[in-house]
């Protein structure tokens, strides 16, 4: 019954630490997105030559990296090869990179005033050209013929072009050095560049606030069990080196725990009142939360976000998966996994 019991235990604890690491490297490789900013509007606001005029005169200021586009659905798309798909074509002024972040697979992105330079997804190479590798073909678009510079993740059909100057944006998103910006400060941001309040914010920050918590989550549960049994069996030793030990892990425990709650729950400066005696700011901030996630998600977005909210869920998901199964592993621990005797002081015991 006991090999049983370690049997399971081990299994469960090994599912438990698969779970958790397959969840640290889904938050690790999202992490950029925590210090990203998206704010759509339904229709134009500036132009890209206005844009880069507001971006010039404040150079000198500590400014965020700027991507602005606009995007056009069910285009027809003609590769060389006479076949044609329908996709979204985007026209982009700013940072190309900050708006494609981690998404660039191959080749490079067009270089300023490259208008004859695109970049499309791995999907429009595989299905115009026969391939991944579609860089250097011919793609025509609104009777213009661009050069392919750069291939793109995705499985949906996108083209991205430079625009022109004179071409009106709609889309913005916005990338800072540090993950715990507040929104409010991207939204002021955009505010005095266009002129007017953004109809829909992606708050990556957001995102990755809940992915650290979830990440931390088995830490803090497994930490704060294993103080508490280790306090417990504390009190039952009659020895005072034995208790003394049980004292000083328990403490060890808890103190990863405190450690691990300090790591795990880092929020901007939006997140607080600014008096605490307003009772209502957190119902009414989870509320605001809720209805601008549930505009986001019946609207279309850029695929870095969709990317970064794919890699949450996984995270989460992941995360709680491991904590289940630590869960389980400490119902299936042996009874005597938290006394460190001998397995021949036992067996003398025995004798006697």
């Amino acid at each position: 019954m006991n090999k049983n019991r370690y049997g399971a235990f081990i299994l469960w604890g090994f599912l438990a630490l698969a779970c958790w690491g397959l969840a640290l490297t889904g938050f690790l490789g999202n992490r950029r997105g925590n210090q990203e900013f998206t704010l759509y509007y339904d229709s134009p606001v500036l132009t890209g030559k206005e844009m880069e005029f507001f971006i010039q005169e404040r150079k000198e200021e500590d400014l965020p990296s700027v991507a602005a586009w606009k995007e056009t659905d069910k285009e027809n798309f003609t590769g060389n090869t006479d076949l044609v798909r329908q996709g979204s074509f985007l026209e982009v002024r700013g940072e190309m990179k900050t708006l494609f972040s981690r998404q660039l697979i191959q080749g490079n992105f067009p270089w300023k005033e490259d208008y004859q330079g695109c970049v499309i997804s791995r999907r429009l190479s595989q299905e115009l050209f026969g391939t991944d590798k579609g860089i250097g073909n011919e793609i025509q678009v609104e009777g213009e013929s661009y050069l392919v510079r750069g291939i793109l993740k995705g499985e949906e059909n996108l083209l991205a072009v430079w625009a022109e100057e004179d071409q009106e944006l709609e889309n913005f998103r916005l990338s800072y050095d540090s993950d715990l910006e507040p929104v409010s400060q991207a939204e002021e941001f955009l505010y005095q560049m266009t002129g007017a309040e953004p109809d829909r914010t992606f708050e990556g920050n957001l995102y990755g606030a809940l992915s650290r918590f979830f990440l931390f989550l088995p830490i803090l549960a497994g930490s704060f069990l294993g103080g508490v049994c280790s306090f417990r069996t504390a009190g039952k030793q009659r020895e005072k080196r034995r208790k003394l030990f049980w004292y000083l892990l328990a403490g060890i425990f808890w103190l990863l725990f405190f450690w691990g709650l300090g790591r795990s729950v880092r929020l901007s400066p939006d997140y607080f009142p600014s008096m605490w005696s307003e009772l209502s700011f957190y119902p009414q901030l989870i509320e605001e939360k809720i209805k601008g996630f549930r505009e986001l998600t019946e609207s279309s977005l850029c695929q870095a976000d969709s990317y970064i909210l794919g890699g949450t869920l996984e995270t989460v998901l992941l995360a709680l998966s491991g904590l289940f199964f630590e869960m389980l592993a400490a119902a299936w621990s042996p009874k005597d996994s938290w006394h460190f005797t001998p397995a021949v002081h036992r067996i003398k015991e025995k004798r006697i």
